[in-house]
């Protein structure tokens, strides 16, 4: 407890110099585990390594009932307690002063899962607050973060089949790309450079309906990373087919 009350103070107090950038947000992290319960995981990119993480998390006591967090990042220090009615604050940090994220990486850092109440049915839209991530030297980490639809009625699935942009973006040298599918199908999802070569194949296969995750580094099929550039991920999927433009910077 003394460690953990130690690393709440000194997170908090780290004051307004700010060191690089990073982002923050929420990914499906179950599909299905029953028409009451969901489940996401906590996200982090971030250009500058990572010690520490205190964040709090904002739902609607009248949808959500809070199940519980799963540090995904067993190695490193989690502690969460319900701050408030509808406010969960967590804490991850490392007691050895070892990096919890590493420059220019995407880690899913902590599940948590909810439950509908009085059977409610929908969309119940949950956000960040005063998050604060602590880089080296306790410098704070300029962030940017992004809520999450938590959705309950029938099976979870999509209703439209969808890409959405990659982030961060520009990147250097991993960035994620988020995608939907309305209905199950054969998926693909390649990138090109400028010049219409293809560079990686990150999807080629059948794929379940429901949310998806894509991670690309910033690598060919060859395994060797590539140079600065724009790039194109077409995607095809059952009756759709769409592309981005994404900006590697190095």
């Amino acid at each position: 407890m003394k460690h953990t009350k130690s690393i709440i103070a000194i997170i908090t107090t780290i004051g307004l110099v700010f060191s690089s950038t990073a982002s923050i947000g929420m990914v499906k992290s179950t599909l299905n585990k029953g028409n009451d319960i969901s489940s996401f995981d906590i996200v982090i990119t971030a250009e500058d390594d990572i010690y520490g993480l205190q964040f709090d998390i904002l739902y609607d006591t009248d949808e959500l009932e809070f199940v519980e967090c799963t540090n995904l990042m067993t190695q490193y220090s989690f502690n969460y307690k319900e701050k408030d009615n509808g406010v969960i604050r967590g804490l991850l940090f490392s007691l050895d002063g070892v990096a919890i994220v590493s420059a220019n990486g995407v880690a899913n850092m902590i599940e948590m899962e909810f439950k509908s109440v009085n059977n409610f049915s929908g969309a119940s839209y949950v956000e960040f607050s005063d998050v604060i991530l602590a880089g080296t030297h306790g410098q704070e980490i300029l962030t940017s973060v992004s809520g999450f639809e938590v959705n309950f009625g029938g099976n979870n699935i999509p209703t439209i089949t969808s890409l959405s942009k990659n982030y961060p973006n520009p990147f250097n040298p991993t960035t994620q790309i988020p995608f939907s599918l309305a209905e199950p199908g054969f998926v693909s999802a390649v990138i090109y450079n400028i010049n219409g070569a293809e560079v990686k194949t990150l999807v080629s296969g059948y794929r379940d309906a429901g949310e998806y995750m894509i991670t690309w580094k910033g690598l060919n099929n060859d395994g060797a990373s590539v140079a600065s550039g724009r790039y194109i991920l077409k995607m095809n999927a059952p009756q759709y087919t769409d592309s981005i433009t994404m900006t590697l910077l190095k």
